[in-house]
């Protein structure tokens, strides 16, 4: 009896021992296969509630209106900085339309990096409405769409209204500058070699100004700035007018020469020899005008026909010149 009771005494916390080794490994490998569900965590606590319509048009006002601003600036820059490069310094250095754009959108760019915390400062005080929307709701996919709307159609409006500065601009200012320029280094050339074959004194190339009534120079040797007659005075105004070739060995002696010209340039006009420059619809837009013409030993003489044959030639020239250059 007394054996049987110590075995029983000493071999149960064993069994009992063994049998909770057992279970907690076995409770262990369950709870690795299969694990256990959290309560807090149930999918009616984690499903994320869908933003209403008036949330979701919010979102893409809040997006939408900080990029009016950007976009507003980031075109009104650029083409202001484009605009100013390509009639400076694209005249001067013969710089491309584009490459003047590319540096203005550069000065675009600098600008909206400078500018970015005035554009969101002045968005924040709009007290623009709230949506009341989670991070998560933000994050979906919904809000995301139409945050990307809003933000897309925001720029878009910024970039037209910044395009507004177009009405205050003189955009054909560069072109009609390249053109000049252009127009005056060919005429320069064509005025230098004119007074060599001609062997006068001067040589001058007078465009007509429909609108204005006048006929200027920008190009006459031994003379410096603009100079302007009216279109139909003088000896020059003459041969727009009938458009033909006048040839006068004595100007003095002819009723068409303004001596108000000689008068205020203190130059002595003699002989003249004036050829219209037409177009090629046979419009005549300016005229050459050779005064003065030498002899080899230095004396004064008139104007030969080959001369005349010549001033022909030459206006032809030109007008191919002219056409080139407008394109």
């Amino acid at each position: 009896m007394n054996h049987t009771f110590f075995i029983w005494r000493n071999v149960r916390p064993i069994c009992r021992r063994n049998c909770d080794v057992k279970l907690g490994n076995s409770f262990r490998w369950l709870s690795a296969v299969t694990p256990m569900s959290d309560p807090t965590s149930s999918p009616a606590s984690t499903r994320i509630i869908s933003p209403t319509t008036d949330q979701l048009r919010i979102v893409a006002l809040r997006a939408a209106i900080p990029m009016i601003g950007f976009g507003f600036m980031d075109n009104l820059v650029m083409m202001t900085a484009g605009e100013a490069i390509d009639s400076t310094f694209g005249v001067t250095l013969g710089i491309s339309t584009l490459m003047a754009a590319g540096f203005g959108q550069c000065f675009s760019d600098v600008a909206g990096n400078l500018s970015g915390g005035l554009v969101d400062g002045l968005v924040s005080k709009l007290h623009l409405p709230r949506h009341g929307l989670t991070q998560e709701q933000l994050e979906s996919r919904l809000s995301r769409l139409y945050s990307t709307l809003g933000a897309c159609v925001g720029v878009v409006t910024g970039c037209l209204l910044g395009m507004s500065c177009l009405l205050f601009m003189d955009t054909d200012r560069a072109d009609r500058a390249r053109k000049a320029k252009e127009l005056q280094s060919i005429f320069e050339s064509v005025m230098g070699e004119g007074k060599k074959l001609f062997h006068a004194e001067r040589a001058a190339l007078f465009m007509l100004d429909e609108e204005k009534g006048e006929l200027w120079s920008q190009v006459a040797t031994g003379t410096k700035g603009i100079i302007k007659v009216n279109s139909n005075e003088g000896i020059v105004g003459a041969c727009v007018q009938s458009g033909k070739l006048i040839n006068v060995p004595d100007a003095y002696k002819d009723d068409r020469f303004d001596v108000e010209v000689d008068t205020k340039t203190g130059f002595r006009t003699k002989s003249v020899l004036a050829m219209p420059v037409t177009n090629d619809e046979g419009k005549i837009i300016g005229a050459l005008q050779m005064l003065n013409k030498k002899n080899e030993d230095g004396s004064d003489g008139v104007f030969n026909s080959c001369e005349e044959q010549l001033a022909r030639l030459m206006a032809s020239h030109v007008k191919s010149f002219i056409r080139i250059v407008e394109g």
